[in-house]
């Protein structure tokens, strides 16, 4: 996406720098790179036409998630559902995180075990969400949203979570679902920023330089 805006900006006459397009090139090329070391790991799947765009579309985050899993010895499971899971002895956040479409945990699970499909159907709607939200706003935007809901949903309150699934992904559905702290909290945050809104106008319309006006010394008669 950032390619495209500079190509666009460009042709409309807005030159980027050189150290946006060095960021820009710097970016692509590294996707490219951790996108085709996962496409030459993983065999093709035959899930059809949307689990193929997920996985390509979630091609950059599942390499390098893939690369990371590979470097810590960690052992390769292709799931049924389109999803890889690498399981490690170290390095996991909570039972496994799902990074693009490969899963890493240090959970060893049968594989034909009501458990563990549908922990797996839990982790493939997760990389739905990541592929979703990777098409509107790139590779980052998914994890970005989900540590900003997390902050104020922790855990089973987290609504990337509760989409996917609870009772799948091993989560007690809590009384209070959702999180009524949570909500106050973005209560009071929505308030301080639309006073802060309202205080910053008060001041821009207090001030006689924001209206365009200039008082000229009079002259003497």
């Amino acid at each position: 996406m950032g390619l495209v805006l500079s190509i666009v900006g460009t042709l409309r006459g807005r030159a980027p720098s050189r150290l946006r397009r060095g960021v820009v090139l710097a970016g692509a090329a590294v996707q490219l790179a951790s996108a085709g070391s996962f496409a030459a790991a993983v065999p093709e799947g035959d899930g059809g036409l949307r689990e193929t765009t997920r996985m390509v579309v979630n091609a950059p985050v599942s390499g390098a998630a893939l690369l990371y899993g590979l470097g810590k010895g960690g052992e390769v499971h292709q799931g049924n559902n389109g999803t890889t899971t690498v399981v490690l002895a170290d390095g996991v956040v909570r039972a496994g995180t799902m990074f693009g479409t490969v899963f890493l945990t240090d959970q060893h699970m049968e594989a034909d075990s009501p458990r563990t499909q549908r922990l797996a159907e839990h982790e493939a709607r997760h990389t739905d969400q990541w592929a979703a939200f990777s098409l509107v706003g790139g590779p980052a935007a998914f994890p970005a949203l989900y540590a900003l809901d997390e902050a104020f949903f922790p855990g089973a309150f987290n609504h990337f979570e509760r989409q996917a699934g609870l009772d799948d992904g091993g989560y007690d559905t809590p009384s209070d679902c959702p999180s009524i702290a949570g909500r106050l909290t973005l209560v009071s945050l929505a308030l301080v920023a639309g006073l802060t809104l309202a205080a910053r106008r008060r001041l821009r319309g207090a001030d006689p330089t924001s209206t365009g006006r200039k008082d000229f010394p009079r002259s003497a008669s």
